[in-house]
């Protein structure tokens, strides 16, 4: 009896496995090819191993999906006698993840960076497991350089960065923003869920993930003339919390609503970690980057800058007398802060999620065929 067979996808009982963390930088780019891959296959399964101590859990369970530590120790490339302990935690780190690989292998690895994964990542190379390593930041990052010898694929969010990976398997994608950012609430709906004024001018402070010491007692010296400016909402960081009862100024440790804090804002003082960048550019919002110093984050802020998308205030220069001038100057120039927003979104274009996704896919999918 003749018969033909017709070609399908399946994706039921595959696995994706996320390693990152350590700070949110490396969290929020995965997140959003995660989303993307489930909006196809509702039946993928996705599980996240992080650090003990970041603040990446929370918001990897706020997404639903399985969290897990491993150990992981940082990669020193100066003299200390923190490496002795941290080379042991790696080790531990590796020994594990060859120990749940034994039970459980996922049909992919992904991660965007962090010393978290480098271990994790070498174990799943033993097994045969395929791995995504995607590059954020201008300069290439340790734990991807030494991930790229044994990834599948290495993405990278800079036309500029292809140089910097093995031709043949690395592609330029851009970097994933979650959908929320792509879709996202009005600048008055925003402060009307925030109970703020909603027609009042407001400025977000964002210190980052773990907490930027520097530019939080900078913001928070400043805060009886920033509040003359507008209403301020300062995100400290875990274990950063201020107390100030200073009507119009707004404290809290981190969020999990990233995007209905960044849409209500009309002026964003951040550090440079390229996920919050991408996040504010699919947003186009007026960002003034105060890049952590002497690391990756002066190399993304120089770049933007340089291409008119951001207003750079390094460290060294932070005063509270010049972060308000700056501040003032962009509170009281829309026709400017349309201008950064719309060039920072020009240069983080945002459909790189679906492009990962597709790249992810190709390789996990296996071809089911039905006869009939």
């Amino acid at each position: 009896m003749p018969s033909h067979k017709t070609s399908l996808t399946k994706t039921a009982g595959r696995r994706i496995l996320c390693v990152g963390g350590g700070t949110l930088g490396s969290v929020t780019p995965l997140l959003a090819v995660v989303e993307e891959i489930r909006s196809r296959f509702s039946e993928v399964e996705v599980e996240w191993w992080g650090t003990d101590n970041g603040p990446e859990k929370r918001l990897v369970e706020s997404h639903h999906l399985i969290f897990k530590t491993i150990s992981a120790g940082k990669f020193r490339r100066y003299a200390s006698m923190a490496n002795v302990w941290d080379l042991g935690r790696i080790v531990l780190g590796f020994v594990g993840a060859l120990w749940r690989f034994g039970f459980s292998k996922p049909a992919c690895l992904l991660t965007a960076g962090s010393y978290v994964a480098v271990p994790v990542g070498w174990a799943a190379y033993l097994y045969g497991i395929p791995i995504f390593a995607h590059q954020q930041d201008v300069r290439p990052g340790l734990a991807n350089r030494l991930l790229a010898p044994v990834a599948k694929k290495i993405t990278v969010v800079l036309a500029d960065s292809i140089k910097d990976f093995p031709a043949g398997k690395t592609v330029w994608t851009g970097n994933p923003v979650r959908a929320v950012f792509t879709n996202p609430p009005s600048a008055a709906d925003a402060r009307q869920k925030l109970d703020l004024d909603p027609a009042k001018p407001t400025i977000l402070i964002i210190g980052g993930g773990t907490g930027a010491q520097a530019l939080n007692e900078v913001v928070f010296a400043a805060r009886t003339e920033l509040v003359k400016l507008g209403q301020v909402i300062h995100l400290t960081g875990a274990h950063k919390e201020t107390t100030s009862a200073l009507p119009g100024y707004l404290t809290a440790a981190s969020t999990t609503e990233s995007v209905t804090f960044m849409s209500a804002a009309d002026v964003v003082i951040t550090r440079a970690g390229m996920g919050g960048l991408s996040e504010l550019a699919a947003l186009k919002k007026a960002a003034v980057v105060v890049p952590i110093p002497q690391s990756h984050q002066e190399d993304n802020a120089k770049y933007f800058a340089d291409r008119d998308g951001v207003v750079l205030l390094p460290q060294s220069a932070l005063t509270p007398q010049k972060l308000l001038a700056i501040v003032r100057q962009l509170i009281s120039d829309a026709t400017e802060r349309q201008r950064l927003g719309s060039r920072l979104h020009e240069l983080l274009p945002t459909r790189a999620a679906p492009r990962m996704a597709d790249l992810v896919l190709a390789y996990i999918n296996q071809p089911v065929y039905v006869s009939s």
